[in-house]
């Protein structure tokens, strides 16, 4: 179902935002491989902050349960390497990346993942028109259920994975993607709902076999993604069914992908620096 894996995070805190002293006390990072979790880092976190009552009250996590859980400057390393390059995920993504890069900061860990998606942002524009695309409600209209107790990291995150691949189904079935790149889902985050499926209709590809040559590359050329990552053009083609221009290349690990070709040879903004997306290297 994914092409790559995608670890879904989810942090429970002592606040709303480390600018207002806000601190994790739990973490759970599931990592979704192909169509189910593989793999999961769960965790109390110890980072020496009073407990509110409130956030007793909607999490069940105490004081006594904090105090003695394993100190931040353990399981924040731990969960930077859980991670890895592997894409990341979470239901209100900036309010989970925000926590991660915040405690990462403090003790000069650096993490590695290949961009970031927001359940919440996917779900809006791929299911538009639900009542709420909070946690609770959106898994209910999807007819998933919590495994755990809500406002708990693990279930949380588990409910959030089941949503994840609730939408790669759905655009399977609806618009025949049987990989998907965590890219894509990325990449649909940054779109408005009205404009999602004219955008998926480009995206879709048939197989590399099926596409009709044009320009073929007599050399082979590599391109450096700006995230990382070494990739080698194999040709340039036209979809069969609307004749879009696409690129087709092949990853470090021999597996082959396509993307339209002005979104491979586009500039983006990152961090303020205007960088090409996939640098040509001679």
């Amino acid at each position: 179902m994914f092409e790559k894996p995608i670890v879904m995070i989810d942090f429970e805190t002592s606040g709303m935002s480390p600018e207002q002293g806000g601190r994790v006390t739990e973490v759970a990072a599931l990592r979704i491989v192909g169509g189910e979790i593989a793999d999961r880092f769960v965790s109390l976190i110890n980072c020496d902050v009073h407990i509110p009552y409130y956030i007793t009250e909607l999490t069940g996590i105490t004081q006594q349960m904090v105090d003695n859980a394993p100190p931040v400057s353990e399981v924040i390393p731990e969960l930077v390497q859980f991670i890895g390059s592997d894409t990341l995920a979470a239901h209100n993504a900036s309010f989970d990346e925000k926590f991660l890069k915040s405690e990462s900061d403090r003790l000069g860990v650096w993490p590695t993942y290949d961009g970031v998606v927001c359940s919440v942002k996917l779900a809006r524009r791929i299911f538009p028109g639900l009542s709420s695309y909070s946690l609770g409600k959106l898994a209910s209209s999807l007819g998933i259920r919590f495994q755990g107790a809500a406002h708990r990291a693990e279930a949380d995150a588990e409910v959030a994975s089941h949503v994840l691949l609730h939408a790669a189904t759905h655009l399977r079935d609806q618009y025949g993607i049987q990989k998907i790149d965590p890219q894509l889902l990325i990449e649909i985050n940054k779109r408005s709902a009205v404009k999602v499926a004219p955008f998926l209709k480009t995206w879709t590809s048939p197989p590399v076999e099926k596409m009709t040559s044009r320009d073929k590359i007599n050399a082979p050329q590599t391109f450096r993604h700006y995230k990382g990552g070494m990739y080698e053009l194999i040709c340039e083609a036209t979809q069969e069914s609307d004749l879009t221009p696409v690129i087709v290349y092949r990853s470090h690990d021999g597996s082959v992908w396509t993307r339209p070709k002005p979104n491979f040879f586009e500039t983006i903004t990152v961090d303020g620096v205007t960088v090409q997306r996939f640098t040509p290297i001679n």
